[in-house]
């Protein structure tokens, strides 16, 4: 693997073929964000009418059926869960077991949950008061209030928005059942009508002008519109003023950390779709704003690993100049124009058609690998924690020694510890934190089974464990600082290397405790031949 050169291979764009006009999210020299609301929303049968290929791979994913009338979407068996499925419905006389025949709209595809909506009134619908727990196979009941009458029950105060397309919250209505293309590129009409201005064949300043008229959806926030918990100004729990090339946060404030209902204590979240409160946080979010604040010297090689819209920006280069795109090629973004860090796109490309689950762009070693991983025989070190896990052979006089958890049969990898499947009030979810849920002495208590005890329950105390890597982990850093203070400009480069090599994995000896542990005995040996070795890890 060619470490961080990978990640451009990958194309971190939506999936383009013809010309440039039949783009699902094109871009110009302009910013990738968005001038202005771009008019109203169209509806997706209009966009698929110039984006045919686009359309019709996401006509069947899991963001457009989001919300569908489609009888065969249920998934529900209705022959069981009649006990939970009471509900007194209006203009009847008593409550009775709802059925299918009720059923006006299905929410959701049921890779986890799928619930169900009632229209009580004409384009008035309420959420019937039980789910359909698609991997356990079995109703439960819905804790959104004390009666089917409570506020939680609303469709349209509280779950609408995230369901469908073009949502005019103050009438209650919307342009498109599900997540369609408008919910993420923006309202089409000013791109529709430059496109339709220009004709068949529009020049080189038309595509420019077409293409700054429609949002590139490489921006967080467009999937943080519903990825994340939050509560607006006017008190609905969704962004109601927000579209694609706007600011989330003008008027959305995301659920605080100590919000014990959100937030387990360790600060994952509590309930599902809330990636991106976690991702927020995360070094990812942080990745572009980081590498300009390191004060180290920038080379434009930088944002392949640091900057989603770079690499972006990038490969329709590379199209123009392979005559795939038509008009002029944008021009390369730099430290100083570059927008986004690490973001939802460079993982996930929701117009993708593959096996891997979640619209991932590559399997989640490579995804994870393409970045966090230095260039060969370590030139100059930076983020070896793939090195680091695999046990690569870099230094003189110490050996590779590989992971046992990496060479494990079926054992954990990156996403295994960091982002670790945690329990939600909707099923388990992946973490979006990237950070493991550590074992510590007083995890009694935070309703999480750690990350370690998920494999080592049965032989390992989470207490024991707990000490064991905080003691692992302080005393690497302690060791390497008084390696560092011993260090002259005699020192051999393999040292320093070694050095860099344990700080710049940045687990301090948790991601492969027996190769940090040769690694501290041969450094040792040469900066202090005369003392015993003071190995600080060890497995």
């Amino acid at each position: 693997m060619n470490s961080a050169r990978w990640i451009a291979g990958i194309g971190l764009l939506l999936l383009i073929g013809g010309i440039s006009l039949f783009m699902m999210s094109a871009v110009s020299a302009t910013p990738l964000q968005a001038q202005s609301q771009g008019g109203d929303y169209l509806g997706a049968d209009e966009c698929e009418s110039c984006h045919r290929d686009v359309a019709r791979s996401h006509q069947d994913s899991n963001h457009a059926l989001t919300l569908t009338d489609e009888e065969d979407a249920v998934l529900a068996d209705f022959d069981a869960g009649e006990d939970l499925r009471q509900v007194q419905l209006p203009g009847e006389d008593a409550a009775r077991a709802f059925t299918a025949e009720d059923v006006a709209f299905v929410v959701g595809t049921g890779r986890h949950v799928q619930y169900y909506l009632y229209e009580v009134d004409r384009n008035d619908y309420r959420v019937l008061p039980a789910g359909w727990d698609a991997v356990a196979g079995e109703w439960h009941l819905l804790d959104l209030g004390e009666t089917w009458d409570s506020p939680g029950f609303d469709w349209e105060e509280n779950c609408a928005y995230c369901h469908v397309t073009g949502y005019d919250a103050e009438r209650g209505r919307w342009t498109d059942d599900g997540v369609t293309c408008e919910a993420c590129h923006g309202p089409g009409e000013e791109h529709e009508e430059l496109a339709s201005d220009a004709g068949r064949r529009p020049s080189d300043e038309e595509l420019v002008e077409i293409r700054a008229a429609i949002n590139p959806a490489m921006d967080p926030q467009v999937c943080g519109q519903c990825h994340g918990r939050g509560v607006s100004a006017s008190a609905v729990p969704f962004p109601a003023g927000y579209f694609p090339g706007s600011d989330l946060s003008a008027d959305f404030a995301l659920t605080p950390v100590d919000d014990a209902a959100h937030w387990w204590t360790n600060e994952h979240a509590r309930l599902p779709n809330m990636q991106y409160n976690e991702w927020l946080d995360s070094g990812h979010a942080h990745a572009l704003t980081g590498l300009l604040e390191s004060g180290l010297e920038i080379e434009p090689s930088c944002l392949t690993c640091h900057s989603t819209d770079y690499n972006y920006t990038q490969q329709l280069i590379a199209q123009v100049e392979a005559g795939e795109r038509e008009g002029e090629a944008p021009e390369p973004l730099t430290v100083e124009t570059a927008q986004y860090g690490v973001g939802c796109v460079t993982c996930h490309d929701p117009h993708l058609e593959t096996d891997r689950p979640v619209h991932l762009r590559d399997e989640p070693l490579n995804l994870c690998a393409g970045c966090h991983s230095t260039s060969a025989a370590l030139p100059e070190v930076h983020f070896p924690a793939f090195e680091m896990v695999e046990g690569r052979d870099l230094i003189p006089g110490v050996g590779g020694i590989p992971d046992v958890h990496f060479t494990a049969e079926d054992g954990p990898n990156c996403i295994t510890c960091h982002m670790p499947n945690l329990p939600t009030n909707g099923g388990v979810r992946a973490s979006h934190g990237f950070e493991p849920v550590l074992p510590r002495p007083l995890a009694e208590g935070e309703g999480l089974t750690d990350t370690c005890s998920e494999c080592h329950a049965s032989d390992v105390d989470p207490a024991i464990m707990g000490m064991y890597v905080a003691d692992m982990q302080a005393g690497t850093q302690r060791w390497l600082e008084g390696a560092r203070a011993a260090v002259t400009p005699d020192t051999p480069a393999w040292v320093t290397d070694g050095l860099d090599f344990i700080e710049q994995d940045r687990s301090y000896g948790l991601h492969n405790p027996n190769y940090v542990s040769a690694l501290v005995g041969a450094i040792d040996s040469y900066l202090n031949p005369a003392a015993p070795s003071t190995t600080q890890t060890g497995g």
